[in-house]
Parts: structure tokens; sequence; C-alpha cells
């Protein structure tokens, strides 16, 4: 019979995820000292779990420095998870929740190989007038705070290439369409993590918007906060500064991502 602790849990199992779970903070590999240490564990007992490990393939031990780093079949069995890891799913509850906070508009698009963006999901406030986007539309890939977040994931050469084919378009007298101006836009983009856009795409309508990152750092999808300029002022646009790159670093971190803002090219999905 196997042995189980009142709460349901197998000790040599807990104390097997404890050991893994202590790669979350950053480092490549420990060694039996270092973990038994950090989980108040025996050394027999850790050394006794690493080697079950690795003969699974779920850690490798490093001969020289006799530290062990994670192992392919961790990368195999995630490989099976992400597919099924939807960024329209598990953004959605922060979209209804930032939606109810800021009483504007909350939009998720995503960049796709036709090279425009299709809008995945969207949450608006209760009041009368206010900016719609429903869910399925496509909206052009250089249409205000979206353009400058997918475009500032994409390297010079993809960047030409794409407005070579569909260029800047001037969509009001305040759109950016002169392309040096253009670059230096999408350079503060990526400094800042935040792209903002003030009646770009629309007139009488503001947005502010961050990237939403994978685990490689490709950029797959834009969250976005729009309204009309009189609702979205100046303060609210300061307070949303602050608070989007803490929601969209939490929504990567979901997805897998290291590392927020990241720009290591824009997805096409």
């Amino acid at each position: 019979m196997v042995l189980e602790r009142q709460n349901g849990l197998v000790p040599a199992v807990d104390r097997a995820i404890q050991i893994l779970n202590v790669y979350q903070s950053g480092e490549e590999a420990y060694g039996v000292s270092e973990l038994s240490r950090r989980l108040d564990l025996n050394k027999s007992t850790v050394y006794a779990i690493l080697n079950t490990l690795a003969h699974h393939g779920f850690v490798e031990r490093d001969e020289v420095t006799k530290k062990y780093r994670l192992g392919p079949a961790l990368f195999h069995l995630g490989n099976l998870v992400r597919p099924r890891v939807n960024v329209r799913d598990v953004a959605h509850p922060f979209i209804l929740d930032l939606a109810d906070e800021v009483n504007e508009t909350v939009i998720l698009g995503t960049f796709t190989a036709d090279d425009d963006v299709l809008i995945l999901d969207s949450a608006e406030p209760e009041f009368d007038m206010k900016v719609s986007a429903s869910v399925g539309t496509r909206v052009p890939h250089s249409a205000g705070v979206f353009g400058k977040i997918f475009h500032a994931a994409m390297d010079a050469r993809t960047l030409r290439r794409l407005l070579a084919t569909k260029p800047l378009r001037a969509y009001t007298d305040r759109t950016i369409v002169d392309f040096a101006a253009y670059q230096k836009e999408l350079a503060r983009v990526r400094a800042t993590g935040v792209a903002e856009e003030y009646e770009e795409y629309l007139d009488g309508v503001r947005a502010i918007g961050v990237p939403i990152v994978n685990r490689e750092g490709q950029v797959v999808a834009a969250l976005i906060v729009t309204g009309f300029s009189r609702h979205l002022d100046d303060a609210k646009m300061a307070l949303l500064r602050e608070r989007l790159p803490a929601v969209g670093r939490r929504i990567s971190e979901l997805l897998g991502a290291r590392e927020w803002p990241a720009w290591n090219g824009t997805l096409a999905g």
C-alpha cells in the first residue's frame, strides 16, 4: 500500500514537485546541498528524488558541476499543454475586470497571417455612448495602438516588407504616416511597453494598450483600452499608463512568458 498523508498527498511525489518548483526562481541548475537547504529536506532524500527524476528525463545532471538542470521530458509535456492555452481564455477575466474598473471599452486583438488585426474578445461599459468592437471583426494592421504594438515587435526587415505592400494610412489628420517619425514612436513603445494614440485612428477616440507575450517573447496579442476623448481624458490615460502594464504582464506570465515586455517578433495567428 502506498503511504499517504491524511490530506491525500503522496510524500515522495509532493517532495519531487517541490524540487521542480524551485527552478521557477530562475536559476538554471542546483546541487543536492542547495536544494536540501532550500526545502529543509535530508540530502539523501533529495539525491534519491533527483536520481529518479533524471531516470525519467525530468532533470539532467551535469557531470562537471554535479548540479541538476531541468530535462527534456518537461519540455515535451509543456508542448502538449501549450496548444491548449488560448490567449482569449486566459485574458477574458482580466478584460471583464478592467472594463468594469475603468468604465471604458477593453479589446483583445491578434495579428493574423493576412496582415490585419482580428478582434478576439472585448468588454464594454454600460453607458450608451461608447466605442464598440465586435468579436471577429478585422481592422487594418496599422490601426492605432494595435499597429504600434504589433509593428514594434517586428524586426526592421519584416516591417518594411509589410509596409511595402500595405503602407501606413492617414485615418485622421493626426495619424503618423512619416516613416521616420513612426520609427521613433515604435522605439518609445518598445522602451515603455505601452502604446498610446490620440485620435489617430478614429476622430474623437483615444486608446492605450500593451503587448501580450508568450514564453518565446513573441507578441501574440495586444490588450487595449479605448474610449471617447471626453471620457478617456488625460487623468484616466495616466492611470492606465500605470495599471495596464501589470495586467499585460500577468496575462503574459500565465501564457508562460518569463519577461515582459518582450519584442521577439509578432506571432501571426
